[in-house]
């Protein structure tokens, strides 16, 4: 839950459109990568997992439109991304990154000059609250 944690704390401290969309570039890829490990991890839980990485996939997919989004990296390797420790916890922990992405997506919308920016960080802010409310806790 470290690399949760840590992606949260670079998606607050971003600055600007373009640092805003990298780190949400990494928060989708990171959540997609968690979420499909976590599938296989509990029956329960396998459908919202299974949505919630074609979610994650459909933002990183809209934030890679935004004509401010900058180069990704390529080969950028994340940190761990299996689910570390309870299952259902580390659903709560991705569900609060996607609402705090989906927060600050929105934030980002309100900024963005361009048309086809707005757009882009709306989509995804979408796609993030998909997130949210497939994995937290109750649903």
């Amino acid at each position: 839950m470290n690399q949760i944690n840590l992606t949260r704390q670079l998606l607050a401290d971003a600055g600007g459109l373009p640092a805003v969309l990298a780190a949400g570039w990494d928060a989708f890829e990171l959540i997609a990568a968690i979420a499909s490990a976590g599938a296989g991890e509990s029956a329960g839980l396998y459908p919202a997992f299974t949505f919630a990485r074609g979610a994650a996939a459909s933002g990183r997919n809209a934030i890679a439109c935004a004509p401010s989004m900058p180069p990704v990296p390529a080969g950028a390797a994340r940190g761990q991304t299996e689910p570390a420790g309870d299952v259902d916890e580390v659903a709560d922990a991705l569900a609060g990154l996607a609402s705090a992405l989906s927060s600050r997506l929105r934030e980002a919308a309100g900024l963005a000059a361009d048309t086809a920016d707005r757009s882009a960080c709306l989509d995804a802010a979408s796609d993030a609250g998909r997130i949210a409310r497939l994995l937290a806790r109750g649903n």
